[in-house]
């Protein structure tokens, strides 16, 4: 059996669900502005070590959205870089983030 989540009032569902949508719309701001140019990788990473909801961005998304870099794409370099599926931004580990850089740089 699984543990069944904590009871909120209807209150505290607002408040997540308001923050849930809050987050969203910040991971798609950031997601525009890589896809822009106007944030690079390294800028991005400084900002997921400051922001929560950054930091939980799924890698895959990250890497789609930067600029020439489609979907076949993304899926080479995330293979190459080792980087699972539902990897997140924060879970990246150094040598990950190194071989996203190295990818990048072709």
């Amino acid at each position: 059996m699984s543990p069944t989540p904590p009871s909120l009032s209807q209150e505290q569902r607002v408040a997540a669900s308001r923050q849930a949508v809050a987050n969203r719309r910040r991971r798609a701001q950031v997601k525009a502005l890589i896809k822009s140019g106007d944030l690079s990788l390294e800028e991005l990473f400084e900002v997921a070590e400051r922001e929560e909801c950054v930091a939980q961005m799924r890698a895959a998304d990250l890497i789609g959205a930067l600029p020439a870099v489609g979907e076949v794409k993304a899926k080479r370099i995330m293979r190459s870089a080792a980087i699972a599926e539902s990897r997140r931004i924060r879970g990246l580990g150094p040598k990950q983030r190194a071989e996203l850089f190295r990818a990048l740089v072709r």
